[in-house]
């Protein structure tokens, strides 16, 4: 959608070329300077989206519970002895 403004900047700088009138000429380039800045913009949030800040993101109790108990270290097993080896 964002194109059409594109679109419309350069429609109004082609009216603005063959305007016989000065007030129309500046008019034309004023109308065509925002239809381009209205165009960069949209193609800004197009691109990059239009949230600036992205703040960390709030966990679930749930969640945060089996983080933790991912990071916690494993219980300690049992010694168990050690296997006998056979000469062969």
């Amino acid at each position: 959608m964002y194109w059409l403004f594109l679109l419309l900047a350069i429609a109004a700088f082609v009216f603005a070329l063959s305007a016989t009138k000065v007030s129309l000429l500046l008019l034309a380039l004023f109308v065509s300077l925002v239809f381009f800045l209205m165009w960069v913009r949209g193609l800004y949030v197009a691109r990059f989206g239009s949230v600036v800040n992205d703040g960390p993101r709030v966990l679930h109790p749930a969640e945060l519970q089996r983080m933790r108990e991912q990071l916690r270290p494993a219980a300690p097993m049992e010694s168990a002895p050690a296997p006998e080896q056979r000469d062969s």
